[in-house]
Formats: structure tokens, sequence, C-alpha cells
């Protein structure tokens, strides 16, 4: 028996070995390190070659230094053996594609194109956890209907087993790959994020094992490809092809394409403390260079003993700037009260001294007011300027909302409002470094229109004493914006708590729960047993809020065991009752059944497969329930796998007509404690919708909007509602302080083809984009670019 290498590839993880084998038989190839351990490789027949046979060898990209591939003929005699340094496959590999590209091709992946008795591992998820230095690798394991378990070990560098390694499993189903029927099996699994190589192995009897290698470029791709648009955009390096091209734009812009022909006239306000005369300059030069021309600068100076600053502003030379010196330094907010006196435009522009204008965002200003006079406030997005020039952290902002700042001055730059509401609201020395937020809570306080403008228009600089580099450099100033907070409660008539969290200017508001109204839990339910017991007993043993009843909406179970649960529940907990539902199944139609059996005020929906974490969950939500302006506030759910199932849900943007769009949730698979993007995983916040996993509503709100559409028999009933409530001037809250587990699937694959169910899904789809079309058109202003992009 003769036996060559014949050609190598290399591709996502794997190398491909091209062997010729000269004699019928199949030589038993194995595969090991240049210290002999064992390492995955499986063997492929490709064509014939003449009178020889051709196979691909396929193994992962170790950190091995070689790879030494052995062949034992049927009586066991080791007829071949071939060491390969990982250097030698590498740069055999690159001659390869380049001189023999169609080849390498057919090689490369035939373990991934290749379905009968071969196990397939396919990532759907790969996030960085933020609590420990792992990966969060969540996927299926696919492999031959006929193989139900599978068994996925953890592979070092070094071809060694990891032994302290698990992977949680949740659900089979059936799918079907290219005709060819299979099995897939949910997984979720954390691997070391360390900078070394990793390799997931699965195995399953009597089938070719799938392995999924973790090499540094393998890595890079499924981050990039297996997460969620806001990690890439704001988190990776999505943001620096974004500057590059933001600066493209501007290099060849024509300030004429952005005028405003009578537009408003801005006061820009910019308080002056000992201004370093380069970041003093780079500023004044980002005013000037404004593509709409209708402003003034006012230069409030609070230092006039500084010679070179003084002596700078006497040399510059354009009506349109103001200089007001004061005698002294009065503080952040009266000097900047002094600008705001001066000043003679339509609207008052906040500026801080060292940060950038873009030189668009006034001109787009102006074309928001022209469009819409009422508009009394607008901020924009904004990212941070570096030391070393350079534009980082991207904030992209929600449109107007109430009770995201009510844990923080999410609005910041650039602030620009009503010259007469800026007067009759002057900054206050006593907030002192929270001057703004406090100015803007007072303004939400009045009812003023915010406008959002979504573009990254101001560039906030980083400095040794900027927050925006160093939280801690300022702490008079969160315990300012605490006592803000506090006292915006007290003039809204809200009754609660404001205190400090971990992270610097992040507030938790904590609010009174008045009374103690029954809440009625609905809680539709068909046979499973198990996890209604856990879902039961959870809320039982785990709240601490205790007016509540639990109605049962029995829905066509089947399992004898079933019923005599509802006996025993009734019997063990006496605020249990059963409703029985005697129709087809539709959520929506046995939900509104449920709520009309309650007694409660409040209705507090929740699925049976959800199971209690935190003890105050029902007073948390009935906190922002029992404002008047909040008709539904939904929690935080989590995997069993502890990662976020959901922290709200947006409705994406489609670019054009022809595109799917609509409700995705947010944030889904972080880890539970990652604050996600700008802490918006984690703190409490109004968005468009929540899920009805666990929904709170009031008896009102729900009868305000006539309960559940019931044309929504399985999908899209919850956004509906929510979108409802909007549509009726109600807030909708996400509780991040509610905690659940929520047992749902983490992965789910692809049905087998059941067109009932498919097309239900897809007609209820369409309903849903017939009814809110406008979501669909404009997307979710409370999520702007780092969901929809």
């Amino acid at each position: 028996m003769s036996i060559q290498i014949k050609k190598m590839c290399r591709g996502q993880g794997a190398a491909y070995l091209s062997v010729e084998v000269s004699d019928c038989g199949v030589p038993d190839f194995s595969a090991v390190s240049e210290t002999g351990q064992q390492l995955p490789l499986e063997v492929y027949e490709m064509e014939a070659a003449g009178r020889n046979k051709r196979y691909v060898l396929v193994t992962p990209l170790l950190d091995t230094k070689k790879l030494i591939v052995r062949g034992k003929s049927a009586n066991g005699d080791i007829c071949f053996k071939k060491s390969m340094s990982r250097e030698r496959i590498k740069w055999s590999s690159r001659l390869f594609y380049r001189f023999g590209w169609e080849e390498a091709h057919r090689m490369r992946d035939i373990d991934r194109n290749t379905y009968t008795n071969q196990i397939h591992i396919n990532p759907r998820v790969v996030i960085p956890s933020s609590r420990d230095n792992s990966l969060i690798v969540k996927g299926v394991i696919c492999g031959p209907d006929s193989s139900y378990h599978y068994e996925l070990d953890l592979l070092d560098g070094c071809g060694n087993l990891v032994s302290d390694f698990s992977a949680i499993f949740q659900g089979g189903s059936e799918v079907l790959y290219n005709g060819v029927r299979r099995n897939e099996e949910s997984f979720s699994a954390r691997i070391p994020n360390d900078g070394n190589t990793y390799c997931l192995v699965a195995r399953g009897e009597g089938c070719k094992v799938g392995f999924l290698c973790f090499d540094a470029p393998s890595k890079a791709l499924y981050l990039e490809t297996c997460s969620s648009a806001w990690f890439r955009h704001a988190v990776g390096g999505g943001w620096q092809q974004e500057i590059g091209s933001r600066t493209k734009l501007l290099e060849f812009a024509n300030p004429g394409d952005y005028a405003v022909a009578e537009g408003p006239k801005f006061s820009i306000v910019v308080p002056l403390y000992n201004t370093p005369l380069d970041l003093f300059n780079e500023m004044l030069s980002s005013v000037f260079s404004q593509y709409y021309f209708n402003w003034e600068l006012i230069l409030v100076n609070s230092t006039p003993a500084n010679a070179s600053l003084r002596e700078t502003l006497t040399k510059i030379d354009d009506a349109r700037v103001r200089t007001v010196t004061l005698d002294a330094n009065y503080g952040i907010a009266e000097n900047t009260n002094k600008g705001v006196e001066a000043a003679e435009g339509d609207y008052v522009v906040f500026f801080d001294h060292d940060d950038l204008l873009d030189p668009r965002v006034l001109a787009e200003y102006a074309k928001r007011i022209k469009m819409d006079s009422s508009i009394d406030a607008l901020y924009c997005d904004e990212d941070v300027l570096n030391e070393c020039g350079e534009f980082i952290n991207p904030h992209f902002k929600s449109d107007f909302n109430l009770d995201l700042l009510r844990v923080h001055n999410y609005i910041t730059h650039l602030l620009a409002v009503k010259r007469e509401i800026a007067t009759q609201y002057p900054l206050r020395k006593k907030f002192d470094g929270a001057q703004d937020y406090d100015f803007v809570l007072r303004l939400a306080d009045a009812g003023c229109q915010f406008e959002h403008v979504p573009e990254i228009l101001y560039h906030w600089r980083m400095s040794d004493t900027s927050t925006v580099k160093n939280s801690g450099s300022k702490p008079y100033a969160e315990e300012a914006g605490r006592l803000a907070l506090e006292e915006h409660l007290v003039r809204c008539g809200l009754k609660g708590s404001v205190s400090s969290s971990d992270v610097p200017f992040l507030y938790k508001t904590k609010y009174e729960v008045k009374g103690s109204p029954l809440v009625s839990v609905i809680i539709p339910n068909k046979d499973s047993v198990e996890v209604l017991t856990r879902c039961i007993d959870s809320i039982e043993s785990k709240s601490s809020y205790r007016n509540f009843e639990i109605l049962l909406v029995e829905n066509n179970s089947t399992d004898q065991a079933t019923f005599d649960y509802y006996e025993r529940v009734q019997t063990q907990y006496d605020n249990v009752r059963v409703l029985i539902w005697q129709d087809d199944f539709n959520y929506s139609k046995i939900n509104n059944f449920g709520v009309t059996h309650a007694k409660g005020e409040y209705f507090l929906l929740l699925n049976n497969d959800t199971e209690v974490i935190t003890p105050n969950w029902i007073e948390s939500m009935l906190g922002f329930c029992q404002r008047g302006d909040v008709g539904a506030v939904g929690v935080k759910l989590l995997y069993p796998d502890d990662t976020i199932q959901h922290a709200g849900v947006a409705m994406m943007y489609c670019a054009s007509p022809v595109e799917m769009g609509g409700p995705v949730h947010v944030f889904s698979n972080l880890d539970k404690d990652d604050p996600g993007y700008m802490f918006r995983a984690s703190v409490s916040q109004d968005v468009n919708i929540v899920t009805a996993a666990c929904l709170m509503t009031s008896k009102a709100a729900f009868e305000r909007v006539g309960g559940f559409s019931e044309e929504y028999a399985v999908a899209y009933n919850d956004v509906d509602f929510c979108l409802k409530l909007r549509a009726a001037g109600f807030l909708v809250v996400y509780d991040a302080n509610a905690v659940l587990y929520h047992y749902e699937s983490f992965s789910r694959g692809s049905d087998v083809a059941d067109t009932a169910k498919k097309t239900r899904f897809m007609s209820e789809q369409g309903k849903l984009r017939a009814a809110w079309p406008e979501y669909y058109a404009k997307g979710d202003g409370y999520y702007t670019k780092f969901v929809t992009d």
C-alpha cells in the first residue's frame, strides 16, 4: 500500500489534507501532536484517481507545533506516518489557494457539506462574557435523525480535554437540510477567552465527529458574524469604518447643500475656565466651520486673570462672537446663566469649552425646527475624542425616554433649548456638576417637547478631569445628580427613593407601592406539570408581595397527571384557581378569557415556563404600573444558562418595502450581569414593546385598548398589545430590577416543513406590518443605529 499526502489547505479552524492511496483498502487514519496527544481527525472519500483512491483528512487547527498523521492497515500495522509542522501547513495552504484555487475549494468544508453519518456544530451566538474571561457560545449540534443525544467536549490548544468544561443542552427537534432529515439539539457553553486556541468536539453514536475550532482567525469571524449589530458596530471595530466614511463625507461636502432658508438663530453659550489655548482654538474652529451661518457665539470668561486666554479672546475678529467677562468664577451654573442672559437668538445651545461640533449639527437642528416649530429642545448622538485624536465610544441615544432619564442624564450634548424656556429655567448653582441634569429634568417636568437627532454630531473630549474619562473625578457632581433626581420625583408627585449604583452617575430609582392592590397572575397551561409546578412554587415561595391570586387557564391538556395536579395545587395554595378554556388554542383569546375572571386591579400575564429569581418582582413592576402614564411593564428574563432572553423588544427599520424587519429582542444572549450597550440591558427604561411571557398591566389600561387582538393567535399578540398602549399615550417600561428565568429554548433550528404553522406565522406577521407600518418605515426611536444596522 502506497500513501501520499498530495495537497493541503486551511479554512475556518480546520486543516484539509488530500491523501492518495494506491491500494483499494482504506487505512485507519489517526492524528497526534508532537507530544503524542490524540487529535480529532475524520476521513472523507473524495474521488478515484485512476487505480488509486483519494481521501480528505480533516483535523482542527490547534496550537500544536506538529501534526503527525498515521495510517494503520487492516492487520493493525502502521503503514504510513507523516509529520508536518503547522508552519508548513500554513504555507502549503497559501500556495495551493494561489495555484489550485478550484481544487482547494472542493476539499475545503468537505466535512460541513457531508450529511450522512456526520455531526455538525453550527454556532448561532458568540459573545464575550462581561463577568468572566470567557466566550458565550450558543448554537445547535446537528446530526443524523437517528442520533438524539450528543456529547460535547472542549479541547485546549494542545488537544487536551478541558476537565472543568460543561455545556447545557436544551431541547431537540427534527429539521430538513437540503432534503435530508436531521436532528438538532440546542446547546450553550462557555469557553475561555484567554487568547489561546480551543476546540469544541461533538460526538454521537456511529457518527463522524463535528468540531468547531476557535483559533484566532475563526474567533474573529464568529464574533463578527454571530453577534448582534450593536456589538459589531459600537463595541467592535465597526465604528472606525464609520469614522472613515464620515471623514470622506465632510471632505467633499458642499455647505450649500445644507442651507436652511430663514431658519432660527442659535446662541451658542460656552463658559470658559482656564481653557487651554490649543483646545480653545479647536473648539472655536468647529463653530466657524458650521455649514449653517445664522448663529452667535457667546464666550463667558470666568478667569480674567488668565492673560493668554484674555489676549486670545481679544483677537477674534468676527461680529458673531461676543465675550462676556466675569470678575470671578461663580461656578458652572452661574457662569452659564450669564451667557444665556446675553443671548439674542431663538435657541440657546449649551456647548463645553473643550469639545467639538460636527459642521452639520446646527444645519440639522435648523431643519428639524423648520419642519416643526413646536420643538422646545434638541439633542444629538455623540462620541468621544481621546487624547490621541481618535473618535471612540459612539453613543447612539434613545428618543426622549423619561424612565431612562430617571436613571442617568443620557441626553447630555448637544442640547439646544428655546431661549424663552432657557431664561425661564436658569441653571441652579446648588446642582453644580449636575446642573445640566437638573435642567433637563425640569424641562421634562414642564412638558417640553424634545427632539432627538439620531446622528453623531458632537465630539466629547476626553481629559484627565472630565467625567467621560474618569467618572470618579467629580464625586460632588454625582451626589448633585442624585439630589436633582429626588427633587424631580417630588415635583412629579411620585413617592420613591433614589440611590447611587456601582456605576457613577447611574442611579437606582425605586417607586413605592401605593396600598396593597390585588394582582391577578394569569398563566395559560397545557400539560407540562413539571414546568408548571416549578413556576407556581417559585411564585408562592419567593414572592415578597403577598396580595396576589393565580389563575391557571387550562388549555386542552390530555395528560391525566395535569388534572390531578390542578386538584392538588388548589388545595396546596388557597389563592390558586383553575379556569377551563374549551376552544382551540389562541393565546390572545385565552388571556382575554383569563382576565374576565380576574379579581385584581392589575393583571400579570405569565408563561408557565418561568421561574421567579428576585423576590420583589411584583412590587417592582407594580411601582411602575401604578403610575398613570404607564400601560405595561416587562421584566428581565434569563435563559437557564444565565444569559439574557428578554431585556426589551425593538422594532427594526426596513430600508425597503421588501425587507422583513419586525420585532427583535435587544441584548439577547448577553451574560446576565452584562450591562449592555450604554448600560441599557441593566437599567429600567421606556421601550415600545415587552414580551407577554411576563407582563403587568392595569385593568384600566387593558380595557382602554380592548385587551389582546384575537386575530393574533400565536405570534405578535404582545407586540400588538404594547403598540396599542403606545398609540393610546401610555408608556411601556422594561423593569431591569425584576428578574425571572424563562426556560425557552435558547437556540432554535429550522422546523421540519410544517406548512400550517408557517402559513399562520407569516399571516400574523403580515397583520402586524399592516397594523403598524410606521414602525417598519421609521424604525424604533428608543433604539436607533446600534440595533438597526
